[in-house]
């Protein structure tokens, strides 16, 4: 995965702007005092603060507190809830940019380990008996009437369940860049079901599916779901009608082009992420398809030549 250094000086710049000037820096240990928002305000009722300079951050590693306040009113934490209370959506965001890494209680985000269920069959693993089971013919079945073809199964190994915990259902693996298994999505292939997804409890947002698919240089594609992504090269799914922070930062830092394709009955929320991405260096390079009817791409197996490509006002 590629890393960059983080630019403390600009942390300090967010900081400086919400909280005004500070009252001790120590640039050395990235350490700067404010006076408290909490209770140099709140407590005392000073317009300006107390000058005491109460509330301490270490904006490297990304954590605050007050030295008066703190146990009575809860004023400590990471900076990210430090901004998000205090500052404004555009100095949040800035931040987020900055450390898309950090969790909202100042941790760094990390993948647990994801395993397939031990029940999971590659359909081009199946062997010549598990061909003739009825939970093979419903998986194909099911397969068929979704038009996935033959070479999308193993383009993406898509494969089945027909025992466990994930039993009748199809399996969509997702693999980081570095080829790990990091997600996979269990649709029920059954057509009477109280539950159509039963995913693995991981962090979602820190997951770009099927990331190891992805060609940066190419016109990268989102779409809601992982079905969506099989039928259109170079897609992610968001998996969703919102995205995360961090498939937001790795579009900012490496997408070349952006073509935003939901469903139909999302397109207010099409618009909403295109006016999100289209901004910085991604000014001009996001467009938007708005599909009509009651179809996504899964449906029109990713056709989308009747449709035009525009930018938004």
């Amino acid at each position: 995965m590629n890393t960059q250094e983080v630019d403390y000086s600009a942390v300090f710049e967010i900081l400086e702007d919400i909280f005004g000037n500070y009252k001790n820096h120590n640039d050395y240990r990235y350490q700067v005092s404010f006076d408290c928002p909490v209770c140099s305000h709140e407590i005392k009722g000073l317009d300006k603060g107390d000058g005491k300079g109460n509330l301490e951050i270490n904006y490297k590693y990304g954590v605050y507190k007050c030295w008066v306040c703190a146990e009575s009113h809860e004023t400590h934490g990471s900076i990210y809830k430090l901004i998000k209370k205090f500052g404004n959506p555009k100095q949040l965001k800035k931040y987020i940019l900055l450390k898309p890494e950090e969790d909202e209680d100042g941790n760094k985000k990390e993948y647990k380990p994801v395993k397939l269920p031990k029940e999971f069959i590659p359909f081009k693993d199946a062997s010549f008996g598990m061909k003739l089971t009825p939970g093979y013919k419903q998986a194909l079945n099911y397969i068929k009437k979704r038009n996935i073809t033959d070479l999308m199964l193993q383009l993406y190994n898509i494969g089945f369940c027909a025992t466990g915990p994930y039993e009748n259902r199809i399996i969509i693996p997702s693999y980081d860049e570095n080829r790990r298994l990091n997600y996979f999505i269990a649709r029920s292939f059954l057509n009477k079901t109280n539950r159509k997804y039963m995913n693995p409890v991981v962090q979602k947002e820190v997951i770009i599916f099927n990331e190891s698919l992805i060609n940066w240089d190419e016109p990268v594609y989102i779409v809601e779901g992982a079905f969506d992504s099989i039928f259109i090269p170079n897609a992610i799914p968001m998996l969703g009608k919102f995205m995360g922070e961090h498939l937001f930062k790795k579009l900012y830092d490496n997408a070349k082009k952006i073509i935003i394709v939901l469903d139909p009955d999302a397109y207010n929320d099409q618009e909403r992420l295109y006016h999100r991405l289209n901004c910085g260096k991604l000014m001009g390079k996001v467009w938007s398809i708005k599909l009509e009817g009651d179809k996504d791409i899964a449906d029109l197996q990713g056709n989308l030549s009747e449709y035009k490509m525009k930018q938004i006002d």
